[in-house]
């Protein structure tokens, strides 16, 4: 052997030598931070992913990193396949000292499973090109087909994954029955929810319909009515890029069980844009929190809604916007009703106008009762009674929900969780001590983060026929001309602006507004702006009596505007609620 030989294997042992302890440095790290470092074994990935053939696939360059596992010795090497103690040195070191350049020995045989590899022939070869910084090395493939294919790089956890999917799908067949659909997952664990999901579905359709259905025709029924409309709000609202490396299935599986945690508390349905919307902001910010930890989505999923809703982090048109263009806005309505004031007489009123809405709007009425001792009295039966007419005549959707507690604070709870708040003034005092709203009704106003829609205590109709819009113009187009646009659109109300000046470019920004509404296709008249004055609430009031209106929309209260807020505005709302008879819909 000569001299360059003697030199070429002393350099190649060391190396060897290197590798081993690093090798042995990565063992270490990997018990102390839980994360494998092991190769995929064929065998266990081919008898998971429930191999259907295979073909030649030919000579070609494939990426080094690519190369997940091997066929019989995945234990001999490390995942960047660095030698361990059972490994030949004098093998490796004669395989690394044979070519100076890996290229120049012979190509490695491979076998291919999605966009993954496996060893068959060249452990060594693939070792020492890694520690050589190789990025493609020759290989004879054989293309292995199997019913869920490997990602690039795959780990231990991805092919647990793609062993459960493969095993869903060979349960459900629902890559034959609903071919192209994808329903890959990021953790493992997930696909017995879904089967969960499944015989649920299954067990309500052989009851209604008295006969037995096989697992993969149920698969395919609920994949159509229950997965699907899900998803597709998954898609409209654009969740997922607020979740890099998730997929719509993660999703859809922490969203189905937390809705179906809200119905179930709550008693009532939620569609599907409804629960993405609502559930969405909670879930951006447990995913920020936990990046800074392991497995995000596993902490996503111990989430549960707040008895204490805070100031969602989304505004509610943003949440609403997809139903504004393709549905109706309100898709739940809620009426609260606080039984230790509620009054039979008052009740009628009330009951008509919220039913006739809803009705309106093709919406779910919730009739809210809270009391601190909730029991059958003359008002609750007449409630009863009234909502069963409402059902029998209008065809209303509603439910009647009878909680203990104390009123205002689980109207505000539950306001979170719908579309619009129906309240009355007094909320349901027979005889209020003042005109206008009560201290009650003005901390729902303050604290739903939702548009409450204050009844008239006059003979206008529920639904409303002509509307003033007030418009504040330092805040642009703001929730109260989004409500607005929809309900001169839907509502077929001739519409009318007051906006409100602010000095400045008031005529630009007003111009804005009616571009929004000629967008919509709505027309409306505009009044000469007014000065946010002590005298406004007085201008909002003689406005509303000249053009008459028998609805006005205002913005909503609240901080958080500084200067694009007016300071009036709030005070102007509770005035206008004292002064004005009609009915009144605040922004939220």
């Amino acid at each position: 052997m000569s001299a360059g030989s003697h030199y070429r294997r002393a350099l190649v042992a060391e190396q060897f030598h290197r590798a081993r302890r690093q090798a042995a440095v990565e063992s270490l790290l990997a018990r102390l931070s839980g994360q494998s470092t092991e190769l995929l074994s064929y065998e266990e990935v081919a008898d998971k992913l429930r191999i259907s053939g295979q073909s030649p696939g030919g000579l070609r360059q494939i990426p080094v990193a690519a190369i997940v596992g091997s066929v019989g010795r995945y234990q001999d090497f490390t995942r960047t396949f660095l030698p361990r103690s059972q490994v030949d040195e004098e093998r490796w070191v004669s395989v690394g000292a044979a070519a100076p350049v890996v290229g120049d020995l012979p190509p490695i045989e491979v076998y291919k499973i999605g966009d993954s590899y496996f060893v068959l022939d060249g452990n060594h070869r693939v070792s020492i090109a890694r520690r050589q910084g190789v990025v493609y090395i020759d290989a004879y493939i054989t293309e292995v087909r199997t019913r869920v294919p490997l990602p690039v790089g795959a780990r231990p956890d991805d092919l647990i994954v793609a062993a459960e999917y493969a095993a869903f799908l060979e349960q459900t067949r629902l890559d034959i029955t609903r071919a192209g659909m994808d329903m890959r997952v990021s953790v493992p664990g997930q696909y017995h929810h879904l089967e969960n999901h499944i015989e649920a579905f299954r067990y309500r359709l052989e009851s209604e319909n008295g006969s037995e259905l096989p697992f993969d025709e149920a698969a395919a029924g609920w994949y159509d009515a229950a997965y699907l409309p899900l998803v597709e709000a998954i898609r409209e609202q654009g969740v997922l890029r607020y979740f890099p490396g998730r997929t719509e299935t993660d999703f859809f599986v922490w969203l189905a069980r937390h809705r179906a945690e809200l119905e179930h508390e709550l008693g009532w349905q939620i569609s599907p844009e409804v629960a993405v919307a609502r559930l969405l902001p909670k879930a951006q910010a447990s995913e920020r929190a936990s990046t800074r930890q392991p497995s995000p989505l596993r902490r996503l999923t111990q989430l549960v809604v707040p008895d204490r809703p805070a100031v969602p982090a989304v505004s509610w048109a943003g949440e609403r916007l997809v139903a504004r263009y393709s549905d109706h806005l309100f898709a739940n309505i809620l009426l609260p009703l606080a039984l230790d004031r509620m009054d039979a007489a008052a009740l009628g009123p009330a009951l008509e106008r919220a039913a006739r809405l809803s009705v309106t709007e093709g919406a779910q009425l919730c009739a809210l009762v809270v009391g601190s001792a909730p029991a059958e009295s003359d008002a609750l039966r007449e409630l009863r009674a009234r909502l069963e007419r409402e059902r029998q005549e209008r065809g209303l959707v509603a439910r009647l929900d009878i909680e203990r507690g104390e009123p205002t604070q689980r109207t505000i709870e539950l306001a979170y969780l719908n579309d619009l708040v129906v309240l009355d003034r007094g909320f349901n005092r027979a005889s209020a001590d003042k005109p206008g709203p009560t201290a009650e009704a003005q901390r729902i106003l303050k604290q739903a983060h939702r548009p409450i829609l204050f009844m008239a205590e006059n003979d206008a109709p529920p639904v409303p026929q002509r509307a003033l819009v007030v418009h504040d113009t330092r805040r642009h187009l703001d929730e109260a001309v989004f409500l607005a646009a929809y309900v001169a659109e839907r509502w077929q109300a001739a519409l009318v602006v007051l906006p409100i000046s602010n000095g400045r470019n008031t005529a630009a920004l007003t111009a804005r507004v009616d571009d929004y509404l000629t967008l919509h296709e709505v027309s409306a008249h505009f009044l000469e702006p007014v000065r946010a004055t002590s005298a406004l609430p007085e201008a909002i009031i003689t406005a509303g009596s000249e053009v008459t209106a028998d609805l006005i929309i205002l913005p909503g209260p609240g901080p958080g505007h500084g200067q694009h807020r007016h300071p009036r505005l709030d005070e102007t709302i509770v005035a206008v609620l004292r002064r004005w008879s009609g009915a009144v819909l605040v922004a939220s």
